[in-house]
């Protein structure tokens, strides 16, 4: 069977065809098993628009597939940035799409005339790393990515955690002072009022090296590293605190868990990693939780770019459709 996974973001669809590991032929292992992939930016807003770019993304790599004498496709995976009700029925919300209570997995698979299995995009990442990148061979793993916010996923044995209310995994969200920043979510301190991309472009601003980097005068989180990386006090202040909280978190999370392996990704942390990466480790080491107690685990960074959530998102689709023929 080939599956399809699907990442939408706030900006950007990115989709894989996957084989599975047991089809037919030879088998395929790791990034063999990628068919087909795409990535392409959206402009969805709403409901209708969103199951548009879906399906036009789906018949995109069966097309592709049928180019190249592979199989179409019998299942989707999605990874989507949004909160979902605990079934993974339903988006309940999701910001950068402007779609809100809207059943997208029954409307999807009647689009497509094939199951849909969908999940939100951090959970999806996670997923991907552990089956084809940094995490493969780990039993539990935790994930905190710095993208346009900071999401975050926890995987035991093959299965993310979910919670009562389907909101489990929100790590971006763990507090770290609770006099910080005003986070998206309204509460102060999160890690991703620090840490993410939208609260690094919001410091930017007020720093004037990074302003005069930027053609517009209104600096991203690109701009702050540049200024940092070429020696300005400020952005490197910034990018400092930035890896601090990031850390700060980690040390939270750490003794909650117990990961085997903890993954750092999304384009904001790998795009900045020379910045941030050895902030992270020195504040761990200095301060590292239950210290009398061995931890062996590893810190990595995530290994498939832009791909991870939609490789996840046909695992998961994969991982549906055995369960429901052991049935």
């Amino acid at each position: 069977m080939t599956t399809a996974g699907l990442d939408v973001g706030g900006t950007k669809v990115a989709g894989v065809a996957l084989a599975r590991r047991d089809g037919d032929g030879a088998a395929r292992e790791g990034a063999d098993r990628i068919l087909a992939r795409i990535h392409r930016p959206h402009a969805i807003a709403g409901p209708d628009s969103l199951v548009d770019a879906l399906e036009g993304a789906v018949r995109d790599l069966d097309a592709q597939l049928a180019a190249v004498g592979e199989p179409p496709i019998e299942a989707v995976g999605l990874a989507i940035a949004a909160w979902l009700t605990r079934d993974r029925e339903v988006v309940t919300w999701a910001a950068h799409l402007g779609v809100r209570d809207f059943a997208l997995r029954a409307a999807l698979s009647a689009r497509l005339g094939m199951p849909v299995t969908i999940d939100n995009d951090a959970n999806g990442y996670l997923v991907g790393e552990a089956e084809l990148g940094a995490a493969r061979g780990a039993h539990s793993s935790i994930l905190i990515a710095l993208g346009t916010g900071v999401g975050g996923a926890y995987v035991a044995d093959d299965r993310p955690l979910i919670g009562a209310h389907g909101l489990a995994g929100e790590l971006g969200h763990v507090t770290v002072d609770e006099h910080g920043p005003i986070c998206s979510c309204t509460a102060r301190g999160c890690i991703e009022s620090y840490a993410g991309g939208n609260a690094l472009a919001r410091d930017a601003a007020s720093v004037e090296a990074a302003v005069a980097l930027a053609p517009d005068g209104r600096p991203t989180a690109e701009h702050l590293a540049a200024a940092a990386r070429a020696g300005d006090a400020a952005a490197l202040a910034l990018m400092e605190r930035a890896g601090w909280a990031v850390a700060a978190g980690l040390r939270r999370l750490l003794p909650a868990f117990d990961p085997e392996v903890v993954v750092l990704g999304g384009r904001v942390l790998l795009e900045c990693t020379d910045l941030l990466l050895p902030v992270i480790e020195r504040e761990l080491a200095a301060h590292a939780p239950l210290q009398g107690v061995p931890q062996p685990r590893r810190l990595v960074l995530a290994e498939l770019g832009g791909l991870s959530a939609a490789v996840g998102g046909a695992v998961l689709a994969e991982r549906a459709g055995r369960a429901e023929a052991a049935r």
